[in-house]
C-alpha cells in the first residue's frame, strides 16, 4: 500500500521531530538513507485524531540530553561511562571489546589460576547506558562531530554523532618491527593485553606439554616445545613468568613428571634491569627470586628476530638475540612495548610520541572543549605520566566530575551554542584513595584544583602464590613510605585487587578460584 501525499507529510514531520529531538537517535548507514529506530506507522488518510496525537506527543516528549560518545572500554573508558550522570548525559560507548578487563589479574588467567570470566565486566551492565556499539571507530570528523565506525562482524559502516567525544582507545602491543613477530603472532608468538590473548597462551602451553609426551617425537622437537620465552621486563612479563613457574612446579610436575627435566624458562629484557619503575632494591629482589627458580633472565638483550629452520628433519622456531645467541622455543609471550592503534595514528588529532596531546584539563587543543583524551592513548606535554591503569582510572574519575558538576551547565544541544567554547571546570578533588568506600578521605588529604592532578598510589607486582613486591616509597597515600616483599606484599596485592572488583560476583569468584588452584590445582584441559 502506497501512503498518500498527506501521509507522507506526516512521516516527514515525524522524522523532522526525531532530528530535532536527537540528531543521533538514528544511524546513517553508508549507502543507505538514514533510518530512524522508532517504529513509524503509515496511514493512507490523515485524521484529526492523528494530528492531535502527534501534537500531544511532540509537546510532552523531553528534550534530548547532550550525547557523550566514549571510544574504548578499558580502565579509562569503562570508568568514565560508569561515573557519568545518566540523568544529565546520553552516554554511548564504542569498542570492539564488549567488556572491561581487570588487567592486573590477566597473567593469572593465562595459566589457569583464575578463569577468564572472573576478571571481566560486560559493558552493558553499566546502569543507564544510552547504547553500546561493538564496533571499531575508523575515522573522526571533528568539524561535523561524527565518529565513523565499522561493525565488528560484517564490517558494515555507520556514523555516530556526538556533542562530546572522549577518546580512550588505549594502545596495542609494539613489535618494533622485529622480523617475523607479527607473522607468527597467534601461532608461537603471543601478546598479553586481552582476554583472547590469555586464552591463546593457555591453550598453547597445554598443547606444548601434550605434544611433548608423544613417544614418537624427536628430542630436538620435544626440547623446543618445552622452551618458553617471555619478552619484556615490566610487571606483566614478570608476573606471567612467576605464574608460569608456579603452574609448572605445582601442576605440570604432577601430571607430566617425565618432562620436568626438559623445561626451560627464559625472560629477556632489552634494558639493564626488570621492574624499572620500582625501587631498585625491589627490582633486585625480584631478579634474585627469578634466578632462584632457575629462570634464565637475560638483561641488556634484545630480540633480533625469529627464524624457522629444519633441524634433524623437524621444523624448529628459533629466537635470535642481538648479542648473537639463539634459543629454540615453543611459545613466546611478547610484552615489550606499546604503540597507538590505527584510529589514533591515522587521525588528525595532535600527537606526541604516538599519544594524543591534551592540556591540563584533558582537552584536545582547538576543539572548543568538545573532544577529550584519556588513558594510555593520551599525553600531557606538561606532565609525562606512564600508560598505567591507575593513571587511566584517575583521569576518568576527574573527567566524570568535570562533566557532572561543570560541563552539564552549558546547553550544547542548543544550536546557537554549537561553536561556543565550553568553559573550564571549577575545582575537582583528586582521586587518591583506590577504593570508593574511602573516597571521602580525598577531600581531607588532597587539595582541589581545576586541573587534573595525578596521585601516586604505589606499585605492586605479584610473584605467584605467597610472593610479591610492593613499592610505597613515593606514594601519596597516608601510609608509611616504605617497601614490602614476600608474603606481606602478596597479602597487600591480593586484598587490594580483590576489593577493587566492580561486581560482587567477581569478589566471590576470584577467591574461590584461588582456593581451587591452591588446594586442587589448575585446570590442564585444552578446549
Amino acid at each position: 500500500m502506497v501512503p498518500s501525499s498527506t501521509a507522507m507529510t506526516t512521516l516527514t514531520i515525524g522524522r523532522r521531530h526525531l532530528l530535532q529531538k536527537s540528531p543521533s537517535s538514528f544511524l546513517s548507514v553508508q549507502g543507505r538513507p538514514s533510518v530512524p529506530f522508532p517504529c513509524i506507522f503509515f496511514s493512507t488518510a490523515p485524521s484529526q485524531a492523528t494530528a492531535t496525537a502527534t501534537a500531544t506527543t511532540t509537546a510532552t516528549e523531553e528534550p534530548r540530553k547532550p550525547r557523550v560518545v566514549i571510544l574504548g572500554s578499558g580502565w579509562a573508558g569503562f570508568t568514565l561511562a560508569r561515573r557519568l550522570s545518566k540523568s544529565l548525559f546520553d552516554v554511548r560507548v564504542i569498542s570492539p571489546a564488549n567488556h572491561f578487563l581487570f588487567t592486573p589479574l590477566l597473567p593469572s588467567t593465562a595459566v589457569g589460576t583464575l578463569e577468564f570470566r572472573a576478571i571481566q565486566e560486560p559493558v552493558r551492565t553499566i546502569r543507564g547506558l544510552g547504547h553500546y556499539y561493538q564496533a571499531k571507530a575508523s575515522h573522526l570528523d571533528l568539524d561535523k562531530r561524527v565518529v565513523s565506525c565499522e561493525d565488528l562482524y560484517k564490517g558494515t559502516k555507520f556514523d555516530v554523532a556526538y556533542d562530546y567525544l572522549c577518546v580512550a582507545a588505549g594502545k596495542k602491543s609494539n613489535t618494533f618491527g622485529t622480523p617475523n613477530i607479527e607473522r607468527l603472532e597467534g601461532v608461537v608468538v603471543f601478546f598479553l593485553k586481552h582476554l583472547y590473548h590469555a586464552r591463546q597462551i593457555r591453550n598453547r602451553i597445554v598443547e606444548c606439554f601434550e605434544r611433548a609426551t608423544n613417544p614418537t617425537i624427536p628430542a630436538v622437537q620435544r626440547d623446543r616445545l618445552l622452551s618458553f620465552i617471555v619478552v619484556g621486563g615490566g610487571p606483566t612479563s614478570c608476573e606471567f613468568m612467576s605464574e608460569l613457574h608456579d603452574f609448572i612446579n605445582r601442576d605440570v610436575a604432577k601430571w607430566y613428571p617425565d618432562l620436568m627435566k626438559h623445561i626451560k624458562l627464559t625472560l629477556v629484557e632489552a634494558g639493564p634491569g626488570i621492574l624499572g619503575s620500582f625501587d631498585k632494591a625491589l627490582s633486585d629482589y625480584y631478579l634474585q627470586k627469578l634466578a632462584e627458580k632457575n629462570i634464565d633472565v637475560r638483561l641488556n638483550t634484545a630480540v633480533a628476530g625469529i627464524d624457522e629452520r629444519y633441524i634433524e628433519g623437524e621444523q624448529i622456531t628459533v629466537a635470535k638475540f642481538k648479542d648473537g645467541s639463539e634459543v629454540n622455543f615453543g611459545c613466546m609471550v611478547w610484552s615489550a612495548g606499546l604503540k597507538s592503534v590505527k584510529l589514533i595514528s591515522n587521525s588528525t588529532l595532535p600527537l606526541d610520541r604516538d599519544r594524543v596531546v591534551v592540556d591540563e584539563y584533558l582537552r584536545v587543543p582547538d576543539t572548543k572543549g568538545r573532544v577529550y583524551a584519556l588513558g594510555d592513548c593520551a599525553a600531557s606535554l606538561s606532565d609525562k605520566l606512564p600508560p598505567t591503569a591507575t593513571v587511566a582510572e584517575q583521569q576518568a574519575l576527574y573527567l566524570s566530575e568535570c562533566f557532572n558538576k561543570y560541563y552539564s551547565k552549558l546547553d550544547v544541544v542548543d544550536e546557537k551554542n554549537r561553536d561556543v567554547e565550553v568553559p573550564l571546570p571549577g575545582n575537582v578533588t583528586p582521586a587518591l584513595m583506590p577504593w570508593n568506600a574511602l573516597s571521602f578521605l580525598n577531600k581531607i588529604l588532597c587539595k582541589s584544583a581545576p586541573e587534573f592532578q595525578y596521585k601516586n598510589r604505589g606499585a605492586m607486582a605479584s610473584m605467584g602464590f605467597g610472593g610479591g613486591v610492593t613499592d610505597l616509597k613515593k606514594t601519596d597515600l597516608p601510609s608509611p613510605k616504605t617497601t614490602m616483599s614476600g608474603r606481606a606484599s602478596y597479602l597487600v596485592w591480593s586484598s587490594t585487587y580483590l576489593t577493587k572488583q566492580l561486581s560482587i560476583q567477581n569478589m566471590i569468584l576470584i577467591p574461590m578460584y584461588w582456593f581451587k588452584a591452591l588446594v586442587f590445582g589448575r585446570d590442564i584441559s585444552r578446549f
